[in-house]
């Protein structure tokens, strides 16, 4: 008799450690770089940007080139030139300057552009995955550990605090 009511206490108490577990909440995390990398469409998006991005690193060099070969040329023959002469070179001086200025410019805005039109599908992808995984695997929280302290999910059933700090502050 005294066996089975330790068995059955037993039994008990395994039942509700049982369905203690169950109402635990789940975190979980993962390096969203990672899977990026793993990735085929991110993997062709990452050869475009580095043709797109060698393209622009040629057609720099070329304007820089042509910058330093016409400041040579009027260092070497200032003293020889005519005023009106030195002063049309020294402008067009500084317009190439201000064209490979303005080039950069252009391509670091066309280059970000791009990144983002590429990127974007993929990084929502993932994004989608991870929303998906955690709803159907009851995950409260999943963390991004790229980038330490940011989450890659919350659940809905994750409680917003702040009304009990702003009551035990004593803000409005």
């Amino acid at each position: 008799m005294k066996k089975s009511i330790i068995i059955s206490l037993c039994i008990a108490f395994s039942f509700s450690l049982f369905a203690q577990t169950n109402d635990v909440p789940k975190f979980g995390h993962i390096n969203k770089q990672d899977v990026f990398s793993l990735m085929p469409e991110a993997d062709a998006a990452m050869k475009e940007l580095e043709a797109l991005l060698l393209n622009y690193k040629v057609e720099s060099k070329k304007l820089e080139e042509e910058f330093t070969k016409k400041q040579q040329d009027y260092v070497a023959n200032q003293a020889t030139l005519d005023a009106a002469i030195k002063k049309y070179r020294e402008t067009e001086l500084q317009r190439l300057y201000a064209s490979i200025e303005e080039f950069s410019k252009n391509a670091d805005e066309a280059l970000k552009k791009r990144q983002s039109e590429l990127l974007a599908p993929i990084e929502a992808k993932i994004n989608d995955a991870i929303k998906t995984i955690g709803d159907e695997n009851g995950f409260i929280y999943i963390f991004d550990v790229t980038t330490p302290g940011t989450f890659a999910y919350m659940s809905t059933k994750s409680v917003d605090i702040l009304p009990l700090v702003k009551q035990k502050l004593n803000l409005k």
